[in-house]
C-alpha cells in the first residue's frame, strides 16, 4: 500500500498545479456482513492505459479516478468482515469483460465502477449513478446507488438521479461493465461523481482533500449499504436499513421522450428593478424534472441550467432581465435524462 500512496502523492502534486473548473413484486433484502463469509467488494477505477476517459482537463479522468479508488479501498478496509479488491492498480489497458471476469474470480458481492463525467455542451452538473435494468440486480444497484448520492448531496453536489440505459437491441444494458457483470450475476453500478467541465462541480476536484473525501464517502456508502462495523468499533452500521427497492417485473428502461408539457405564467414584472417572477409547471410521466433554463431573445441563447425543486411539478422563479429592451421570456424544462421541452412565450409588455 505504501508504494501505491507514494504514487498518489505524485498525482496529487500534479493536481495542485492546475486550476479547473417498475412494477413491484417483492422487496429485496440486502446482504449483511457475516463473520464466516466476508463481503467481497471490487472497486473498478474507470479507464486506464490508452483509455484516458474524460480528457477535458490537463490531467485525464483515469488519473483522478485512481486516486479516489485508492482512498476508497483504504477507508473500506477499516471495516470488519470485508475483502476489498481493485480491478487494476497500474495504468493499464483492461477490457470491461476482463474487469467483470476479475470480479467473478474473487466471488465479488458487488462491483463499483468509479468515474468522473462531462457533457458535450459543458452545461450539465451534478452526480449520477447508472444501475442494471432488470430483476434483483436492479434492486441491489438502486439501493446502493442511493447511498452514494446521499453522500454526494451532503458534500453539496446536485443529485442527477439513479438511471438505467438500454442498448439499441432493447434486450440488454448499454454500459459494458454493467452488462458483463450482470452476465456473471454480479450487481454493478457506475458512479459518476461529478462533472469536470462545469463551474458548479470543478471545485470538488481542485483539492487533494476533496478527492480524498470522494474516496472516503464512496467507502462509507458501501459500508452503510452492507451494514458494516469498523474495526475500532466506533462506527456501527449493523442496524442501518438501506433503501428497500422492489424487484421490477420487467426491464426498467430509460426515458427517451421529453417532458409532456411546460407552462409559464407571469406573476409579476418589475420594470424598475428589471426582473420577472414566473410560475413554471412541468409534467413528465416517465421521469423527474431536474433543471430549467430561460431565454429572453426568442431562444437564440439560453441561461445556464438552474436546479428544479425536486418532487414538485411547479416552481416559482425570478429572472433578472438586465439592461436593454426585452419583451418576452421563454423557458425549457429538462427531465432526468436531459431531454427538454419549451414553454409558451411569456409577454412582459
Amino acid at each position: 500500500m505504501r508504494s501505491s500512496f507514494n504514487r498518489i502523492g505524485k498525482i496529487l502534486a500534479l493536481i495542485l498545479c492546475i486550476a479547473v473548473t417498475a412494477v413491484p413484486i417483492s422487496a429485496l433484502p440486502v446482504c449483511r456482513a457475516d463473520a464466516a463469509e466476508p463481503v467481497v467488494v471490487v472497486i473498478d477505477p474507470g479507464h486506464g492505459g490508452s483509455n484516458l476517459g474524460t480528457d477535458y482537463l490537463p490531467i485525464p479522468e483515469k488519473t483522478y479516478i485512481m486516486v479516489v479508488a485508492m482512498y476508497m479501498k483504504e477507508q473500506l478496509e477499516k471495516y470488519q468482515n470485508v475483502e476489498v479488491y481493485l480491478t487494476h492498480t497500474k495504468d493499464v489497458d483492461m477490457s470491461l469483460k476482463e474487469r467483470a471476469e476479475f470480479a467473478s474470480s474473487v466471488n465479488a458481492d458487488f462491483l463499483f465502477s468509479l468515474h468522473f463525467n462531462m457533457s458535450l455542451s459543458h452545461s450539465l452538473y451534478g452526480s449520477e449513478v447508472w444501475v442494471p435494468s432488470t430483476g434483483q440486480l436492479y434492486s441491489q444497484g438502486y439501493s446502493a446507488a442511493n447511498e452514494f448520492l446521499t453522500q454526494f448531496e451532503e458534500m453539496g453536489l446536485f443529485n442527477r438521479g439513479i438511471k438505467t440505459r438500454i442498448g439499441s437491441s432493447g434486450k440488454s444494458d448499454y454500459y459494458g461493465i454493467i452488462r458483463e457483470s450482470s452476465l456473471r450475476d454480479i450487481p454493478a453500478v457506475i458512479v459518476e461523481h461529478c462533472h469536470v467541465d462545469n463551474i458548479n462541480d470543478t471545485p470538488y476536484i481542485q483539492s487533494p482533500d476533496r478527492l480524498k473525501e470522494f474516496g472516503v464517502r464512496d467507502a462509507e456508502a458501501v459500508a452503510r449499504y452492507f451494514g458494516l462495523i469498523s474495526k475500532d468499533g466506533r462506527t456501527d452500521y449493523s442496524d442501518y436499513a438501506p433503501l428497500a427497492v422492489p424487484v421490477p417485473s420487467s426491464r426498467v428502461c430509460d426515458d427517451t421522450t421529453p417532458p409532456t408539457y411546460v407552462t409559464a405564467d407571469l406573476i409579476k414584472y418589475d420594470q424598475t428593478g428589471k426582473y420577472a417572477t414566473v410560475e413554471l409547471t412541468a409534467v413528465d410521466e416517465e421521469s423527474a424534472i431536474q433543471y430549467y433554463s430561460y431565454s429572453y431573445d426568442g431562444g437564440l441563447t439560453w441561461s445556464a441550467l438552474q436546479p428544479w425543486a425536486k418532487g414538485s411539478p411547479t416552481v416559482t422563479v425570478s429572472v433578472s432581465m438586465g439592461y436593454g429592451r426585452k419583451d418576452t421570456l421563454i423557458f425549457k424544462a429538462y427531465n432526468l435524462y436531459d431531454r427538454s421541452t419549451e414553454s409558451n412565450v411569456v409577454k412582459l409588455k
